[in-house]
């Protein structure tokens, strides 16, 4: 009985051993390779890291339409609880960061005073934004490739799988009107809007019809505005738009003090030259309880610029903006946060969709005067951009409604 007890005892022990050991070795090798995946991610972001990005292939293409299918449910259920959470009473932005990422407002804030201050970079984005997006190729282009033929020319969110580039823009214009009514619900045919940066008026344009508000545009392209007003014609709503053309960076005009019940803004702020002075204008220019509605697009909070240059090379931005920077700049503007919607997961499927637009209509935009030279730029960054947002989290999308 002690010899076989002895044995017994040998190989429980044994036993033990051998399990700890494998026990000991899966845990290695578990935090082996999430230490690989993280390193992995951020090398191809180059976040974080003294080594250079890891550029991705070009090409960011789905070829299991079911696979797709089941992460755009997933990112959709993800944007939409967001949505509804905000239409029922509202997220303030500061519950949506973490601690973490609360620690870098002061920081930021800091860093855009600095780097908003004048310089001869700064002091032309204007004339720069002109040619980005008011020459006659350039708004062929911007129509087609982000508008899908629309006046909407900014990013989109998604209610449905099939819906394109056209049907996603639309729907973010829905999404930022649904909030300013639940806000403070407009006056129909009295109340008093700036829609600034109005671009081609796709947002004047839908929220007139719906409101019945009186709109002044401003914007910085004659070219666009005289779109916009002959669109306005046509809808039979010139007696509620006009346009005023100006740059924001120069200031608004004195004689608006107090006068908007809102001011909407839709991916426009990304090109202020010093965006604390520009929301201390809007300030200005709201009455008071009046409402600013805008969308933009950011970079996430912690990431350098040089990760987000695949955008900033192809947009008239000196400095993206981030989620933190802008709880700094609109307290500082005494301005009050009520919401923000955060629409970042809609991204990838956009930036995917803008490339296949550019692929899609290539040869009828060379026919309209835009040149190999700068679709392949713009194939370039796209693909860049697709894979980042695959690879990474760098940019933020969404909605601010300030009071």
């Amino acid at each position: 009985m002690t010899m076989v007890s002895g044995l017994i005892d040998i190989l429980s022990t044994s036993r033990a051993s051998d399990l700890e050991h494998k026990t000991t070795m899966t845990k290695k090798k578990k935090k082996e390779e999430e230490e690989q995946e993280i390193t992995n991610r951020h090398n191809a972001a180059g976040i974080n890291t003294g080594e250079k990005r890891v550029k991705p292939n070009k090409r960011h293409t789905v070829t299991n339409e079911e696979k797709k299918r089941k992460e755009f449910e997933r990112r959709g259920s993800s944007i939409t609880h967001r949505s509804c959470a905000v239409l029922m009473g509202g997220i303030s932005i500061s519950a949506l960061m973490g601690r973490n990422e609360s620690r870098l407002v002061a920081d930021y804030g800091r860093r855009s005073f600095t780097s908003s201050s004048s310089s001869s970079s700064d002091s032309d984005v204007g004339s720069k934004v002109v040619e980005q997006y008011d020459s006659e190729q350039t708004r062929q282009f911007y129509k087609t490739v982000m508008g899908g033929g629309g006046n909407d020319i900014h990013f989109g969110v998604f209610k449905s799988a099939d819906e394109g580039v056209r049907e996603a823009a639309a729907n973010t214009t829905e999404l930022m009107l649904d909030l300013m009514q639940w806000i403070k619900p407009v006056v129909p045919n009295a109340a008093q809007v700036l829609d600034l940066g109005s671009g081609h008026g796709g947002a004047t344009h839908t929220m007139v019809q719906r409101f019945g508000t009186q709109n002044l545009c401003f914007n910085i392209g004659s070219e666009q505005n005289d779109m916009n007003l002959k669109t306005c014609a046509k809808l039979g709503i010139e007696g509620n738009v006009s346009c005023h053309r100006g740059d924001f960076n120069l200031g608004l005009p004195e004689e608006w003090s107090d006068r908007f019940d809102y001011v909407y803004s839709c991916e426009v702020l990304c090109h202020a030259a010093d965006k604390p002075a520009l929301l201390a204008e809007i300030r200005r220019v709201l009455k008071p309880g009046g409402v600013l509605v805008f969308s933009d697009i950011m970079g996430a909070d912690g990431v350098s610029e040089e990760v987000l240059r695949p955008f900033t090379d192809r947009n008239t931005t000196t400095v993206m903006g981030r989620p933190s920077e802008y709880r700094y700049q609109l307290k500082e503007a005494a301005l009050r946060e009520v919401c923000y919607v955060d629409m970042s997961p809609n991204l990838e499927e956009f930036f995917g969709l803008m490339l296949k637009q550019v692929e899609d209509n290539y040869d009828n935009l060379l026919k309209e005067g835009l040149t190999d030279e700068y679709l392949q730029n713009w194939i370039n960054s796209l693909s860049d951009r697709v894979n980042v947002v695959v690879t990474s989290h760098v940019y933020c999308y969404g909605v601010v409604i300030i009071l």
